[in-house]
Protein backbone atom coordinates (compact mmCIF):
# COMPACT_ATOMS: atom_id res chain seq x y z
CA UNK A 1 0.00 0.00 0.00
CA UNK A 2 0.99 3.65 -1.00
CA UNK A 3 1.94 5.17 2.51
CA UNK A 4 0.63 8.70 1.32
CA UNK A 5 -0.69 11.12 -1.24
CA UNK A 6 2.49 13.21 -1.72
CA UNK A 7 3.65 13.07 -5.72
CA UNK A 8 7.00 12.32 -5.06
CA UNK A 9 5.98 9.26 -2.80
CA UNK A 10 3.49 7.97 -5.81
CA UNK A 11 6.09 8.58 -8.72
CA UNK A 12 8.43 6.66 -6.74
CA UNK A 13 6.42 3.78 -6.41
CA UNK A 14 5.19 4.05 -9.91
CA UNK A 15 8.61 4.15 -11.63
CA UNK A 16 9.41 1.09 -9.46
CA UNK A 17 6.73 -1.13 -10.37
CA UNK A 18 5.34 -0.10 -13.71
CA UNK A 19 6.03 -2.29 -16.78
CA UNK A 20 7.25 0.16 -19.04
CA UNK A 21 10.01 0.72 -16.94
CA UNK A 22 11.06 -2.58 -15.85
CA UNK A 23 10.56 -3.48 -19.83
CA UNK A 24 13.03 -0.90 -20.51
CA UNK A 25 15.26 -2.22 -17.45
CA UNK A 26 15.03 -5.78 -19.24
CA UNK A 27 16.07 -4.23 -22.66
CA UNK A 28 19.35 -2.73 -21.34
CA UNK A 29 20.03 -5.89 -19.02
CA UNK A 30 19.88 -7.85 -22.48
CA UNK A 31 21.81 -4.66 -23.88
CA UNK A 32 24.74 -5.31 -21.73
CA UNK A 33 24.93 -8.77 -22.37
CA UNK A 34 25.27 -7.80 -25.96
CA UNK A 35 28.74 -5.70 -24.82
CA UNK A 36 29.73 -9.37 -23.52
CA UNK A 37 28.56 -10.86 -26.45
CA UNK A 38 30.78 -8.44 -28.68
CA UNK A 39 33.91 -8.79 -26.56
CA UNK A 40 34.00 -12.51 -26.16
CA UNK A 41 34.13 -12.29 -30.53
CA UNK A 42 37.49 -11.26 -29.83
CA UNK A 43 38.45 -14.63 -28.38
CA UNK A 44 39.35 -17.76 -30.11
CA UNK A 45 36.82 -19.69 -31.83
CA UNK A 46 36.77 -22.90 -30.99
CA UNK A 47 35.18 -25.99 -33.45
CA UNK A 48 34.90 -29.94 -33.17
CA UNK A 49 33.48 -32.10 -36.06
CA UNK A 50 33.58 -35.55 -36.81
CA UNK A 51 33.11 -37.34 -40.01
CA UNK A 52 32.40 -41.04 -41.43
CA UNK A 53 34.18 -41.27 -44.66
CA UNK A 54 33.51 -43.61 -47.59
CA UNK A 55 36.13 -46.01 -46.58
CA UNK A 56 34.14 -46.28 -43.15
CA UNK A 57 36.67 -44.85 -41.30
CA UNK A 58 35.84 -42.04 -38.43
CA UNK A 59 37.80 -39.09 -38.14
CA UNK A 60 37.67 -36.50 -35.47
CA UNK A 61 38.85 -32.78 -35.88
CA UNK A 62 39.14 -30.41 -33.39
CA UNK A 63 40.18 -26.98 -34.50
CA UNK A 64 40.41 -23.30 -32.91
CA UNK A 65 40.69 -19.94 -35.11
CA UNK A 66 42.15 -16.54 -33.88
CA UNK A 67 41.46 -13.60 -35.95
CA UNK A 68 44.17 -11.25 -36.42
CA UNK A 69 42.84 -8.59 -38.05
CA UNK A 70 39.52 -7.54 -39.12
CA UNK A 71 39.66 -4.04 -40.85
CA UNK A 72 38.07 -3.05 -37.55
CA UNK A 73 34.77 -4.61 -37.42
CA UNK A 74 35.27 -6.49 -34.67
CA UNK A 75 35.66 -3.26 -31.96
CA UNK A 76 33.54 -1.55 -33.68
CA UNK A 77 31.03 -4.30 -32.91
CA UNK A 78 32.34 -3.63 -28.94
CA UNK A 79 31.70 0.17 -29.38
CA UNK A 80 27.64 -0.22 -31.00
CA UNK A 81 26.44 -2.32 -28.42
CA UNK A 82 28.30 -0.16 -25.56
CA UNK A 83 26.35 2.58 -27.86
CA UNK A 84 23.13 0.47 -27.80
CA UNK A 85 23.50 -0.27 -23.82
CA UNK A 86 23.67 3.79 -23.09
CA UNK A 87 20.64 4.39 -25.62
CA UNK A 88 18.51 1.15 -23.49
CA UNK A 89 19.27 3.04 -20.38
CA UNK A 90 18.04 6.53 -21.35
CA UNK A 91 15.03 4.56 -22.50
CA UNK A 92 14.85 3.57 -19.21
CA UNK A 93 14.75 7.20 -17.83
CA UNK A 94 12.47 8.25 -20.58
CA UNK A 95 9.89 5.57 -19.51
CA UNK A 96 10.19 6.71 -15.93
CA UNK A 97 9.53 10.03 -17.12
CA UNK A 98 6.78 9.14 -18.84
CA UNK A 99 5.06 7.03 -16.00
CA UNK A 100 6.07 10.08 -14.06
CA UNK A 101 3.75 12.46 -16.10
CA UNK A 102 1.04 9.83 -16.17
CA UNK A 103 1.17 9.91 -12.38
CA UNK A 104 1.16 13.60 -11.84
CA UNK A 105 -1.85 13.57 -14.17
CA UNK A 106 -3.87 11.02 -11.84
CA UNK A 107 -2.47 12.71 -8.94
CA UNK A 108 -4.19 16.48 -10.14
CA UNK A 109 -7.35 14.83 -10.96
CA UNK A 110 -7.30 13.30 -7.54
CA UNK A 111 -6.51 16.53 -5.68
CA UNK A 112 -8.66 18.48 -7.89
CA UNK A 113 -11.69 16.17 -6.67
CA UNK A 114 -10.83 16.30 -2.97
CA UNK A 115 -10.51 19.90 -2.70
CA UNK A 116 -13.90 20.97 -4.75
CA UNK A 117 -15.71 18.19 -1.92
CA UNK A 118 -14.11 20.68 0.54
CA UNK A 119 -15.86 23.80 -1.50
CA UNK A 120 -19.16 21.71 -1.95
CA UNK A 121 -19.24 20.92 1.55
CA UNK A 122 -18.83 24.36 2.95
CA UNK A 123 -21.44 25.51 0.50
CA UNK A 124 -23.77 22.95 1.28
CA UNK A 125 -23.40 23.92 5.31
CA UNK A 126 -24.00 27.73 4.45
CA UNK A 127 -27.26 27.00 2.14
CA UNK A 128 -27.82 24.66 5.30
CA UNK A 129 -27.57 27.58 8.15
CA UNK A 130 -30.03 29.35 5.59
CA UNK A 131 -32.33 26.81 5.12
CA UNK A 132 -32.73 26.71 9.13
CA UNK A 133 -33.22 30.91 9.26
CA UNK A 134 -35.66 30.66 6.17
CA UNK A 135 -37.83 27.50 8.30
CA UNK A 136 -37.67 30.29 11.26
CA UNK A 137 -39.23 32.55 8.74
CA UNK A 138 -42.02 30.77 7.26
CA UNK A 139 -42.92 29.47 10.27
CA UNK A 140 -43.10 33.14 11.95
CA UNK A 141 -45.06 34.06 8.31
CA UNK A 142 -42.42 36.78 7.65
CA UNK A 143 -41.30 34.47 4.18
CA UNK A 144 -42.93 32.57 1.33
CA UNK A 145 -43.13 28.69 0.93
CA UNK A 146 -41.36 29.04 -1.79
CA UNK A 147 -38.40 30.89 -0.83
CA UNK A 148 -37.67 27.71 2.07
CA UNK A 149 -38.42 25.45 -1.36
CA UNK A 150 -35.62 27.57 -3.32
CA UNK A 151 -33.17 27.18 -0.77
CA UNK A 152 -34.20 23.27 -0.60
CA UNK A 153 -33.56 22.92 -3.90
CA UNK A 154 -29.74 24.49 -4.33
CA UNK A 155 -28.85 22.07 -1.23
CA UNK A 156 -29.43 19.17 -3.45
CA UNK A 157 -28.03 21.02 -6.67
CA UNK A 158 -25.21 21.44 -4.43
CA UNK A 159 -24.78 17.94 -3.08
CA UNK A 160 -25.10 15.93 -6.50
CA UNK A 161 -22.24 18.53 -7.46
CA UNK A 162 -20.55 16.84 -4.28
CA UNK A 163 -21.67 13.31 -5.36
CA UNK A 164 -20.19 13.51 -8.36
CA UNK A 165 -16.69 15.20 -7.49
CA UNK A 166 -16.30 12.39 -4.75
CA UNK A 167 -16.68 9.95 -8.04
CA UNK A 168 -14.10 11.75 -9.26
CA UNK A 169 -12.14 10.96 -6.34
CA UNK A 170 -12.55 7.66 -6.73
CA UNK A 171 -12.08 7.14 -10.25
CA UNK A 172 -8.32 9.08 -9.65
CA UNK A 173 -7.72 6.53 -6.76
CA UNK A 174 -8.87 3.55 -9.15
CA UNK A 175 -6.10 5.34 -11.90
CA UNK A 176 -3.10 5.32 -9.55
CA UNK A 177 -3.28 1.99 -8.11
CA UNK A 178 -3.59 1.01 -11.58
CA UNK A 179 -0.54 2.71 -12.31
CA UNK A 180 1.65 2.69 -8.86
CA UNK A 181 0.39 -0.82 -8.45
CA UNK A 182 -0.74 -0.24 -4.50
CA UNK A 183 -3.81 1.22 -3.56
CA UNK A 184 -4.32 4.46 -1.29
CA UNK A 185 -5.05 3.74 2.25
CA UNK A 186 -8.22 4.80 3.37
CA UNK A 187 -8.84 8.25 4.11
CA UNK A 188 -5.77 9.48 2.33
CA UNK A 189 -8.07 12.64 1.09
CA UNK A 190 -7.54 14.08 4.65
CA UNK A 191 -4.04 13.83 3.87
CA UNK A 192 -4.51 16.53 1.13
CA UNK A 193 -3.11 19.76 1.87
CA UNK A 194 -4.54 23.22 1.21
CA UNK A 195 -4.01 23.34 -2.70
CA UNK A 196 -3.33 27.73 -1.93
CA UNK A 197 -0.25 26.24 0.62
CA UNK A 198 1.12 24.01 -2.12
CA UNK A 199 0.43 26.70 -5.06
CA UNK A 200 2.55 29.01 -2.70
CA UNK A 201 5.19 26.35 -2.49
CA UNK A 202 5.34 25.80 -6.04
CA UNK A 203 5.65 29.74 -6.86
CA UNK A 204 8.29 30.42 -4.51
CA UNK A 205 9.76 26.92 -6.34
CA UNK A 206 9.37 28.15 -9.98
CA UNK A 207 11.17 31.09 -10.38
CA UNK A 208 13.66 30.50 -12.90
CA UNK A 209 11.20 28.01 -14.88
CA UNK A 210 11.38 30.80 -17.26
CA UNK A 211 14.28 30.86 -18.37
CA UNK A 212 14.84 27.24 -18.57
CA UNK A 213 11.98 26.51 -20.75
CA UNK A 214 13.60 28.96 -23.41
CA UNK A 215 16.90 27.92 -23.23
CA UNK A 216 18.83 24.59 -24.09
CA UNK A 217 17.09 22.84 -21.60
CA UNK A 218 15.49 19.70 -24.40
CA UNK A 219 19.45 18.92 -24.71
CA UNK A 220 19.25 17.16 -21.55
CA UNK A 221 15.82 15.15 -22.15
CA UNK A 222 16.64 11.25 -22.39
CA UNK A 223 14.40 11.04 -25.28
CA UNK A 224 17.20 13.50 -27.17
CA UNK A 225 19.71 12.27 -25.81
CA UNK A 226 18.88 8.62 -26.60
CA UNK A 227 18.45 9.37 -29.95
CA UNK A 228 22.24 10.82 -29.91
CA UNK A 229 23.27 7.13 -28.18
CA UNK A 230 21.58 5.61 -31.39
CA UNK A 231 23.37 7.88 -33.82
CA UNK A 232 26.71 6.68 -32.55
CA UNK A 233 25.70 3.39 -32.33
CA UNK A 234 24.61 3.47 -35.63
CA UNK A 235 28.41 4.89 -36.78
CA UNK A 236 29.38 2.53 -35.38
CA UNK A 237 27.81 -0.39 -37.60
CA UNK A 238 28.99 1.75 -40.32
CA UNK A 239 31.82 0.95 -39.43
CA UNK A 240 31.45 -2.67 -39.07
CA UNK A 241 29.95 -2.88 -42.20
CA UNK A 242 33.46 -0.61 -44.17
CA UNK A 243 35.48 -3.56 -42.88
CA UNK A 244 33.93 -6.12 -44.80
CA UNK A 245 35.68 -4.14 -48.26
CA UNK A 246 38.90 -6.25 -46.50
CA UNK A 247 40.27 -9.80 -46.06
CA UNK A 248 40.47 -11.19 -42.32
CA UNK A 249 43.58 -12.21 -41.21
CA UNK A 250 43.43 -15.19 -38.67
CA UNK A 251 45.91 -18.05 -37.40
CA UNK A 252 44.15 -21.24 -37.06
CA UNK A 253 45.30 -24.67 -35.86
CA UNK A 254 43.33 -27.91 -36.88
CA UNK A 255 44.19 -31.20 -35.64
CA UNK A 256 42.64 -34.66 -37.21
CA UNK A 257 42.66 -37.77 -35.92
CA UNK A 258 41.77 -41.28 -37.45
CA UNK A 259 39.73 -43.59 -34.76
CA UNK A 260 40.27 -46.69 -37.07
CA UNK A 261 44.15 -46.07 -37.69
CA UNK A 262 44.60 -44.28 -34.19
CA UNK A 263 46.52 -41.86 -35.85
CA UNK A 264 46.40 -37.51 -35.12
CA UNK A 265 47.80 -34.86 -36.82
CA UNK A 266 47.64 -31.40 -36.29
CA UNK A 267 48.74 -28.39 -38.27
CA UNK A 268 48.87 -24.90 -37.78
CA UNK A 269 47.76 -22.10 -40.52
CA UNK A 270 47.46 -18.19 -41.44
CA UNK A 271 44.86 -17.28 -43.80
CA UNK A 272 43.08 -15.06 -45.23
CA UNK A 273 39.28 -14.76 -45.19
CA UNK A 274 37.29 -12.52 -47.71
CA UNK A 275 33.59 -12.61 -47.86
CA UNK A 276 31.94 -9.72 -49.99
CA UNK A 277 28.38 -11.06 -50.48
CA UNK A 278 26.57 -12.08 -52.98
CA UNK A 279 26.76 -9.71 -55.87
CA UNK A 280 29.20 -7.86 -53.17
CA UNK A 281 26.16 -6.87 -51.35
CA UNK A 282 27.81 -5.99 -48.32
CA UNK A 283 28.94 -2.33 -50.27
CA UNK A 284 25.13 -1.87 -50.42
CA UNK A 285 24.51 -3.50 -46.74
CA UNK A 286 27.70 -0.03 -46.31
CA UNK A 287 25.21 2.35 -48.23
CA UNK A 288 22.11 1.45 -46.18
CA UNK A 289 23.70 2.18 -42.85
CA UNK A 290 25.35 5.46 -43.56
CA UNK A 291 21.64 5.99 -44.77
CA UNK A 292 20.33 5.18 -41.46
CA UNK A 293 22.80 7.44 -39.87
CA UNK A 294 21.14 10.08 -41.73
CA UNK A 295 18.01 9.02 -40.77
CA UNK A 296 18.56 9.23 -37.22
CA UNK A 297 20.42 12.51 -37.13
CA UNK A 298 16.73 13.78 -38.55
CA UNK A 299 15.09 11.72 -35.74
CA UNK A 300 17.21 13.53 -33.62
CA UNK A 301 16.56 16.87 -34.08
CA UNK A 302 13.09 16.12 -34.71
CA UNK A 303 12.77 15.08 -31.49
CA UNK A 304 14.50 17.88 -29.52
CA UNK A 305 12.38 20.40 -31.16
CA UNK A 306 9.33 18.50 -30.24
CA UNK A 307 10.77 18.08 -26.54
CA UNK A 308 11.16 22.29 -26.30
CA UNK A 309 7.80 22.43 -27.90
CA UNK A 310 5.91 20.70 -25.66
CA UNK A 311 8.32 22.34 -22.53
CA UNK A 312 7.50 26.20 -24.07
CA UNK A 313 3.61 24.84 -24.00
CA UNK A 314 3.55 23.38 -20.76
CA UNK A 315 5.13 26.37 -19.27
CA UNK A 316 2.35 28.89 -21.22
CA UNK A 317 -0.10 26.92 -19.00
CA UNK A 318 1.80 26.98 -15.84
CA UNK A 319 1.90 30.77 -16.35
CA UNK A 320 -1.61 31.32 -17.67
CA UNK A 321 -2.64 28.99 -14.62
CA UNK A 322 -1.43 31.31 -12.25
CA UNK A 323 -2.55 34.52 -14.22
CA UNK A 324 -5.84 33.04 -13.81
CA UNK A 325 -5.53 31.87 -10.05
CA UNK A 326 -4.63 35.83 -9.13
CA UNK A 327 -7.63 36.64 -10.58
CA UNK A 328 -10.13 34.12 -9.45
CA UNK A 329 -8.25 35.01 -5.76
CA UNK A 330 -10.14 38.46 -5.89
CA UNK A 331 -13.01 37.00 -7.96
CA UNK A 332 -13.76 34.85 -4.86
CA UNK A 333 -13.08 37.73 -2.50
CA UNK A 334 -15.11 39.55 -4.54
CA UNK A 335 -17.63 37.22 -4.33
CA UNK A 336 -17.63 36.70 -0.28
CA UNK A 337 -18.33 40.53 0.18
CA UNK A 338 -20.96 40.47 -2.06
CA UNK A 339 -22.74 37.22 -0.07
CA UNK A 340 -22.18 39.17 3.11
CA UNK A 341 -23.73 42.05 1.55
CA UNK A 342 -26.59 40.69 0.00
CA UNK A 343 -27.53 39.15 3.45
CA UNK A 344 -27.57 41.80 5.34
CA UNK A 345 -29.57 43.75 2.51
CA UNK A 346 -32.18 40.78 2.71
CA UNK A 347 -32.66 41.23 6.45
CA UNK A 348 -33.00 44.90 5.84
CA UNK A 349 -35.45 44.09 2.61
CA UNK A 350 -33.70 45.88 0.06
CA UNK A 351 -32.30 42.25 -1.97
CA UNK A 352 -34.67 39.24 -3.03
CA UNK A 353 -33.98 35.78 -1.72
CA UNK A 354 -33.16 34.45 -5.19
CA UNK A 355 -30.45 37.19 -5.49
CA UNK A 356 -28.83 35.92 -2.13
CA UNK A 357 -28.66 32.04 -3.16
CA UNK A 358 -27.35 33.51 -6.48
CA UNK A 359 -24.58 35.04 -4.66
CA UNK A 360 -23.63 31.51 -2.90
CA UNK A 361 -23.65 29.89 -5.89
CA UNK A 362 -21.55 32.54 -7.63
CA UNK A 363 -19.44 32.31 -4.77
CA UNK A 364 -19.31 28.86 -4.85
CA UNK A 365 -18.06 28.63 -8.71
CA UNK A 366 -15.80 30.83 -8.38
CA UNK A 367 -14.12 28.81 -5.22
CA UNK A 368 -14.72 24.98 -7.86
CA UNK A 369 -13.02 27.37 -10.87
CA UNK A 370 -9.83 28.67 -8.46
CA UNK A 371 -9.60 25.08 -7.12
CA UNK A 372 -9.16 23.81 -10.57
CA UNK A 373 -6.87 26.46 -11.72
CA UNK A 374 -4.64 25.46 -8.71
CA UNK A 375 -4.60 22.20 -9.14
CA UNK A 376 -3.48 22.91 -13.21
CA UNK A 377 -0.67 24.91 -11.50
CA UNK A 378 0.63 22.00 -9.76
CA UNK A 379 0.47 19.62 -12.50
CA UNK A 380 2.04 21.91 -14.88
CA UNK A 381 4.80 22.76 -12.43
CA UNK A 382 5.18 19.16 -11.52
CA UNK A 383 5.67 17.99 -15.41
CA UNK A 384 8.14 20.63 -15.93
CA UNK A 385 10.31 19.25 -13.08
CA UNK A 386 10.38 16.07 -15.11
CA UNK A 387 10.82 17.54 -18.26
CA UNK A 388 13.60 20.32 -16.41
CA UNK A 389 15.14 16.82 -14.92
CA UNK A 390 14.83 18.68 -11.08
CA UNK A 391 13.33 15.46 -9.47
CA UNK A 392 15.15 13.68 -6.59
CA UNK A 393 14.80 10.23 -8.61
CA UNK A 394 16.09 11.38 -11.90
CA UNK A 395 20.06 10.79 -11.54
CA UNK A 396 21.41 10.87 -15.06
CA UNK A 397 25.09 11.47 -14.27
CA UNK A 398 26.61 8.20 -14.46
CA UNK A 399 25.22 7.38 -17.73
CA UNK A 400 26.18 10.79 -19.40
CA UNK A 401 30.48 10.79 -19.17
CA UNK A 402 32.30 10.50 -21.94
CA UNK A 403 32.43 7.07 -23.40
CA UNK A 404 35.69 5.45 -23.55
CA UNK A 405 35.61 3.54 -26.76
CA UNK A 406 37.11 -0.20 -27.00
CA UNK A 407 40.37 -0.63 -28.79
CA UNK A 408 42.02 -4.01 -29.46
CA UNK A 409 44.62 -3.83 -26.59
CA UNK A 410 41.35 -3.32 -23.58
CA UNK A 411 40.70 -6.76 -21.56
CA UNK A 412 38.26 -8.63 -23.42
CA UNK A 413 36.97 -9.46 -19.53
CA UNK A 414 37.31 -6.72 -16.92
Amino acid sequence: MVTDVQINSLIAQAIETHPLVGSARAEQQATMEGINAAKLNLLPTPSISTSYGNNDDIVSEVGIRQPLWTGGRLTANVNQAIFDDKAATENIYAQQNQVAKTTIEAWQTYINAVAQQRVYLETITQLRKFEEMMQRRVNQGVSARIELDLVTNRILQETNAYEAAKEQQHIAEARLQQITGRALPRGSEHNVPQLSALVDQVKRASMGFEKMAFNEASFYNPTVVKEAFQIESAKQEVKAQSASKYPVVYAEYRHEYDHDTNEGDGQFYVGLNYQPGAGFSNLALTRASEARVNSLIQNKEAAQRQVMENIQIQYQQFASAKSRELSLVSAVAGAQIVLDSYQRQFIAGRKSWLEVLNAVRELSDYQVNLVQTRSDILGSFYKLQVDFSLMPWQVYAHNRQPVRMFNVQDPVKE
